[in-house]
């Protein structure tokens, strides 16, 4: 009996011993790394005249550019010394001063025509910067110049940025295309009510199933373009030199974008062209300024 016990004892202690090198043999796994968040780059930054603490507030994306389309935006603020203070509110405003012209025909930065702002979200706080998307449907030039409205709380204490200046370049992502614009008449508005759409995503296609993001804003006046959430989009892709549809979808409104899935058979040029639909399924048509029906399309290329 003691003998069994010991060949018992035995034979565990060496089953014991081949697990745990079969164990020690076992690669350890690789701990997957965690994306590491692009840089931030400052577009544009001013000081605060508060004569008692100055602060520089920074508008940054990951590009250091604004571009005509849909951007991305973070503010920070930091004190004197350079160091990034916590915000505890803060406000973003963008506005485009338009010139008129003067007697010689060119445009006077001294004679504002009227001035605008365009499609934004408020800032949200993230760990401890701001965010916003803007939509910039005009570039910079001689016709008008942006700039920002900013107000921030550090410490309990409210400041204010009057003006923020910087610039909007040409959109350079031929993937995205161009902001666009229609109207849309009706008795209510027979002047027609001013539209603006544009292509957000994605930024960069790729052969095949790609699921496409489409924005719509109603330029309700100066000061306030709500987003088009109530309708659905038909979108056709085809060819730019074809007449051939390639591929078909339904866009319909969810996060913030009408979205919906077209294939690309391979990388070239193609035109997406849109039709709209009201909430009851019927077509709406729109025109331009003229009130001509027009359709709407976005020209990409990848």
């Amino acid at each position: 009996m003691k003998k069994f016990k010991f060949i018992l004892v035995a034979a565990m202690a060496v089953a014991t011993l081949f697990s745990c090198k079969k164990d020690d043999d076992k690669p350890a796994p690789v701990p997957v790394p965690k994306p590491t968040p692009e840089a931030l780059k400052t577009v544009a930054e001013a000081k605060t005249d508060d004569k008692e603490k100055t602060y520089t507030v920074h508008l940054q994306n990951t590009t250091g550019v604004f571009v005509m389309g849909y951007n991305d935006l973070t503010l920070t603020v930091v004190d004197a010394a350079g160091k990034e203070v916590t915000v505890e509110a803060a406000t973003f405003t963008p506005w485009m001063d338009m010139f008129n012209k003067n007697d010689k025909g060119e445009y006077d930065k001294n004679n504002i025509m009227h001035t605008h702002t365009c499609p934004h979200t408020a800032l949200a706080k993230e760990g401890n910067v701001w965010k916003s998307q803007v939509l910039y449907q005009m570039v910079t030039g001689p016709s008008g110049v942006w700039f920002g409205t900013i107000t921030f709380k550090v410490a309990g204490k409210d400041y204010e940025l009057k003006r923020l200046d910087f610039e909007v370049k040409p959109q350079t992502n031929k993937a995205l295309g161009t902001v666009n614009r229609f109207r849309l008449f009706s008795e209510a508005k027979p002047k027609g009510q001013a539209h603006l759409y544009a292509l957000v995503a994605p930024e960069s296609p790729k052969v095949g199933e790609n699921e496409i993001a489409l924005g719509i804003w109603k330029m309700e006046s100066m000061k306030n373009f709500p987003k088009v959430t109530d309708w659905t989009v038909e979108v056709s892709v085809k060819a730019k030199d074809g007449a051939e549809v390639l591929s078909t979808a339904t866009l319909r409104y969810e996060r913030d974008f009408y979205r919906g899935k077209v294939s690309y058979p391979k990388a070239g040029a193609y035109t997406l062209s849109y039709t709209l639909k009201d909430a009851q399924g019927n077509a709406i048509q729109p025109k331009n300024n003229d009130g001509v029906d027009t359709t709407l399309g976005t020209e990409i290329q990848f």
